[in-house]
């Protein structure tokens, strides 16, 4: 019973250690429970029929091949290729690592283990050292690939806590294997073992919990910051926009004596050129909020460097009444991404519109995007970008803003045009 049981652990367990795998290189499509359950119903699978029709090792090789390639390729975003490369890796080192305990415990024991299933305590200890050893190994090798998401870094004491537990188990087996125990202390024992086991992973979950939140605060702190920062930005912007708009407005007119005393054309053309020049200063939002004018002359001028066709109506709302703090916020991060977007498309627009309606403050912002979108379960955006959880923190905090001013955010994506669009409702009055 013991043994059928230990089937189903074995199982579920090169689950757990498949998902930390996968999470720590890709981004999840699903929910952590999602995952989890649809991971446990996939691989236990293969532990139901080997309580059924017993163990068969090239069955359970090719099996386990198939259930991490289906895990991957169903709960995280990676594209096929990748699924059967990493699904052989991890393959190649839980049967490496495997067959080395049962060469080592077979040696010291002179009992084949793989053939010993009556030998209760030698199962036992054969599966807790190899899966712990492979559990310990994939965090290893985890932390030295290159796209391993940037994360707090583990303790070295912390991988010292694994090895301890895996020398108590090999110790306990000794002393049964070499002393006459009675059978009641030997299962002690191997309980004993069992739990040391599960502690470490309980161990490893529970600080891997703790660097995620430390590390979501400190991006959501790194993202405050920046807003800051970005007010600041803005108020220096909008001093030296006013500099330069009133040193055109000056200029022009310097520029209009001059034409009115010269009798040359070719210096007349001149003129004209410079005249064009310094039209595109005067370029500027006047809709009666500094914040919404400053922004938008930001991405106006960052728009003309990058060659990205930049059109805004904010004429019938200018989104009066709604902080200053807010509106960089998700105007800044919104119109971020859009210029994003608009680079890696072939053809480059941004249309950018604010409305009023039932007592209602919309804002539509449209940009060029050649890449479908994908989202999660919970229909949040996945991002595309390498380092995963350095990126979206933006629209976290553009839908904490929505949120906090009780509005909602839609996000639609038009495969015809190669068009995404973000739509924001504020309750808000306006103008």
């Amino acid at each position: 019973m013991i043994i059928k049981v230990l089937y189903f652990f074995t199982f579920f367990f090169e689950m757990l250690v498949a998902n930390i795998f996968f999470s720590g290189i890709f981004q999840r499509k699903k929910s952590l429970p999602a995952t989890i359950g649809i991971g446990a119903c996939i691989f236990e699978i293969g532990a139901l029929v080997n309580v059924i029709f017993g163990t068969s090792i090239a069955f359970n090789v090719v099996f386990t091949y198939i259930a991490l390639f289906l895990f991957s390729s169903v709960c995280f975003v990676i594209k096929k290729s990748k699924a059967a490369f990493y699904s052989a890796f991890l393959l190649a080192l839980s049967s490496t690592v495997e067959a080395g305990i049962i060469f080592i415990l077979s040696s010291l024991s002179k009992n084949y283990l793989m053939i010993s299933e009556t030998d209760t305590l030698l199962m036992m200890t054969e599966a807790i050292i190899s899966k712990l050893l492979y559990f310990l190994a994939t965090i290893i090798i985890l932390r030295f690939m290159k796209n391993v998401k940037e994360q707090i870094k583990i303790p070295i004491v912390f991988y010292f806590f694994p090895l301890i537990s895996s020398c108590s188990i090999i110790s306990f087996w000794y002393i049964c294997a070499t002393q006459y125990i009675v059978y009641r202390n030997q299962i002690v024992l191997a309980i004993i073992s069992f739990m040391l086991f599960i502690t470490t992973i309980i161990l490893f979950f529970s600080f891997q919990l703790y660097a995620q939140n430390e590390t979501t605060i400190r991006l959501l702190q790194q993202q405050q910051n920046k807003i800051e920062t970005d007010i600041q930005y803005y108020n220096i912007l909008e001093k030296q926009n006013n500099d330069l708009r009133i040193y055109a407005h000056d200029a022009k007119k310097h520029l209009n004596i001059i034409r009115s005393l010269n009798a040359n054309p070719e210096i007349d053309t001149y003129i004209k050129e410079m005249e064009q020049n310094l039209e595109t200063y005067s370029r500027v939002s006047h809709s009666g909020n500094r914040y919404l004018d400053v922004i938008l002359d930001k991405y106006l001028t960052e728009c003309i460097l990058y060659d990205i066709d930049f059109q805004y109506d904010v004429g019938s709302n200018n989104l009066t009444g709604i902080e200053q703090y807010d509106i960089v916020t998700i105007l800044g991060n919104l119109l971020d991404n859009a210029v994003e977007g608009a680079l890696r498309s072939k053809d480059k627009h941004i249309t950018f519109e604010t409305d009023f309606r039932n007592n209602y403050s919309v804002i539509i912002i449209s940009n060029s995007c050649d890449i479908s979108p994908q989202y999660d379960e919970e229909k949040n955006l996945i991002t595309t970008k390498e380092q995963k959880n350095i990126h979206g923190i933006g629209i976290k905090s553009v839908k904490k803003a929505v949120k906090k001013l009780d509005g909602a955010m839609n996000i639609e994506y038009d495969e015809q045009k190669r068009q995404f669009t973000v739509t924001v409702i504020l309750e808000n009055k306006g103008n």
